[in-house]
């Protein structure tokens, strides 16, 4: 499996103008989502958000709890789909990271 670099660089250059002509301007954006997340890692405040963060053997993007600058995982209870999705989602981002590093993604058992 490759990564498709060009579709992925496409994809990022093209987010703006279609963020920006479906829901208009945002007041903060990535750099108020990067600053809430630094807030909370370093203890400054409790609270919520979604990162990246190590999950079973690889890393999800998954709700967090963090308490004095403590993450805690709060996946909440899934059904026996969502679960499903979830397990799919983390053998595609393994399997990406893994050609991403050179290394041959693992075939399915």
């Amino acid at each position: 499996m490759s990564v498709p670099l060009q579709k992925v660089r496409d994809e990022l250059a093209s987010r703006p103008a279609r963020i920006s002509s479906g829901i208009g301007r945002t007041k903060h954006g990535p750099a108020g989502a990067v600053l809430h997340a630094l807030r909370l890692a370093l203890g400054a405040e409790d609270g919520f958000t979604e990162l990246s963060a190590p999950y079973g053997d690889g890393y999800l993007g998954i709700p967090l709890r963090f308490t004095q600058g403590r993450p805690l995982p709060c996946v909440p209870p899934l059904d026996e789909a969502e679960a499903r999705q979830l397990e799919t989602a983390r053998i595609k981002l393994r399997d990406a990271y893994q050609v991403v590093r050179g290394i041959p993604p693992s075939l399915p058992p």
